[in-house]
């Protein structure tokens, strides 16, 4: 679904006429895993070179793709060699098998390394790595990090709260995202250093910042739509990007029980027959594009909720709409709403009331002090 939405969005709002499979298209899924991400987009590549009737050339321009502009980081050594593994079947499916009788062999672009780090040039020479072909990988990976012009990040980044912070290495990732919570928003209490928020500033760095147009598309816990401690994310997003489309998943423990709102099962997106429940936190798909240098109009956040068992086939269903904006609500995310990207109604009499704080500072009366 991520990849075919996002294969959408680069010919719609990008006007790129063959989506993934243009060759200016530089793809990175930074926590790849064992390459789930990149054999979709390999698929969805080789359907469309087909589809244009280049079944001579279709080989040979895959296998130049897998090494050349889809990209993979992975930091753990067994998914890497997994994702190698993978993507060799795969391609040799499709009829583009890599060989290994040249000089380097030829290998996908998959890279072990750690995806928060790198990106800038190191200040000191880097360390030796003792452990053979270790410092070429390294190497490799940060010319993928700070040569190649990425136009779309997507993935499923790993989802820890505790975490710890954001070391000194990854150059202070989220610290854009606490500025002004505790100062202008009151908020005291917060966990901007989970993984997953990390990968998003990640993001929004290399593509609205650095790129100054692209394609962001992640499923992860989907905490960032309304809580309190996302709001100066919230509002970074709305000023980097141009449209955002957010397909809430639900099935967290926490705040429904994973419940639909009729009282029924609600498991998690990433439920299977071995395991029903599946993880514990509510998710979300957030697509979110930057289509040029300039915000053009006021950010659109479209939205919509899926719930119940069959949500994963409710899903790639969607994707036939004839009108698949008109399945969406618009949020309307503001200053008095803390910017929450869920759909917020309230009417204007609401909005006149007095405020808590307002009763509170009338003395005598000291108001719920807590």
């Amino acid at each position: 679904y991520q990849v075919e939405r996002v294969d959408v969005v680069l010919r719609s709002e990008l006007g790129l006429a063959d989506g993934l499979a243009d060759s200016n298209v530089i793809v990175l899924d930074p926590c790849c895993g064992t390459g789930a991400y990149l054999r979709a987009i390999l698929r969805r590549i080789a359907a469309t070179l087909r589809d244009k009737g280049g079944d001579a050339l279709v080989a040979n321009d895959l296998k130049k793709t897998a090494m050349e502009r889809v990209f993979g980081f992975e930091i753990l050594p067994a998914p890497f060699v997994i994702a190698h593994l993978q993507l060799g079947l795969e391609l040799e499916t499709l009829g583009a098998p890599l060989s290994d009788r040249t000089d380097p062999p030829e290998r996908a672009g998959v890279y072990l390394t750690n995806a928060l780090t790198g990106w800038e040039p190191p200040k000191e020479k880097p360390k030796q790595i003792a452990f053979p072909g270790f410092d070429d990988e390294r190497d490799a990976a940060g010319k993928v990090k700070q040569e190649k012009p990425i136009l779309v990040i997507l993935g499923n980044p790993p989802y820890n709260a505790f975490a710890g912070v954001s070391p000194e290495e990854e150059n202070e990732l989220v610290e854009p995202y606490k500025k002004g919570l505790i100062s202008e928003w009151g908020i005291k209490k917060f966990n901007l250093d989970e993984l997953y928020i990390r990968f998003f500033r990640l993001a929004e760095k290399r593509i609205a910042e650095y790129g100054g147009r692209g394609v962001v598309s992640f499923i992860s816990n989907f905490s960032y739509l309304g809580d309190p401690s996302f709001v100066v994310a919230r509002r970074r997003f709305l000023d980097k990007f141009d449209a955002i489309w957010l397909d809430c998943m639900n099935g967290d423990s926490r705040e429904t029980g994973k419940l639909t709102p009729e009282g029924k099962p609600d498991p998690s997106i990433f439920s299977t027959e071995w395991n029903r429940e599946g993880i514990r936190v509510g998710t979300a798909i957030g697509l979110l594009v930057k289509r040029g240098r300039s915000l053009e109009d006021e950010t659109m956040v479209r939205f919509r909720h899926f719930w119940g068992t069959n949500k994963r086939v409710d899903l790639l269903a969607s994707l036939d709409a004839k009108e698949f904006d008109g399945q969406y609500e618009l949020a309307s995310p503001r200053e008095e709403n803390r910017w929450i990207f869920r759909p917020w109604v309230v009417t204007s009499e609401y909005l006149a009331w007095p405020r808590l704080t307002e009763l509170s500072s009338q003395s005598p009366y000291n108001g719920p002090v807590e």
